[in-house]
């Protein structure tokens, strides 16, 4: 397996070419101003780890939300943010 890095503006321009080298087994890492971003492998080398749940399921009932500290309406608050823009 070998792993090649390329830009993003690379990348689009021969997103096939990678594509094919990801299909053989390769990885391709993404950069963008030469930092890391993504890495593209191939989805018959990806393995989720799973495990069995520790509580049932019916536990997420009982979970109760988060109540703002005092009432707000969300809607004028977004109209609000978006007119100062």
């Amino acid at each position: 397996m070998q792993i090649e890095t390329v830009s993003v503006a690379i990348l689009k321009q021969h997103l096939s070419e990678y594509l094919r080298h990801v299909e053989r087994g390769d990885e391709v890492l993404v950069t963008s101003h030469r930092r890391p971003v993504a890495r593209l492998v191939s989805e018959n080398g990806t393995h989720f780890a799973t495990r069995a749940p520790t509580l049932p399921l019916s536990t997420l009932r009982k979970i109760k939300g988060v109540s703002p500290a005092r009432p707000f309406q969300a809607v004028q608050m977004l109209i609000k943010d978006r007119q100062r823009r």
